[in-house]
């Protein structure tokens, strides 16, 4: 009985073994083939295997690398990141708002509410 269980689970812990070498090897391809249909300047955010994450724009892609340029507030070189090192890419899709409409929304809104409640005041004054 006991031998029965000592080798059943010496055999799942082997044939987990064997199946899952093949992945690390078949991951890296698979973000090759990602990256490859990307057009350069598409913004993308790149987790890595040591826990790290950078957003940045797709420069351009080699066999073995990707070349980002960070997206950081001090201007750097462009990074040269291993497609064995990649844990997982997103795009990251251009929805966000520039500043300046962000500034235009805010001022409306105060005017809004400034019109609003100057309306209001005159009429409480008109009662």
């Amino acid at each position: 009985m006991l031998k029965a269980r000592t080798l059943r689970a010496l055999t799942i812990v082997v044939l987990t073994m064997v199946l899952a070498a093949p992945v690390g090897a078949q991951e890296a391809q698979n973000w090759q083939r990602m990256v490859a249909a990307l057009e350069a300047g598409t913004r993308i955010e790149l987790h890595l295997a040591d826990g790290t994450h950078v957003q940045g724009t797709l420069v351009t892609y080699d066999a073995d690398v990707v070349v980002l340029n960070p997206r950081t507030r001090i201007p750097v070189a462009p990074w040269r990141v291993a497609y064995s090192e990649i844990r997982s890419v997103d795009v990251k899709r251009d929805a966000a708002m520039a500043p300046g409409t962000k500034v235009l929304v805010g001022i409306g809104i105060g005017a809004g509410v400034a019109f609003l409640a100057l309306l209001i005041l005159v009429a409480s004054i008109a009662d």
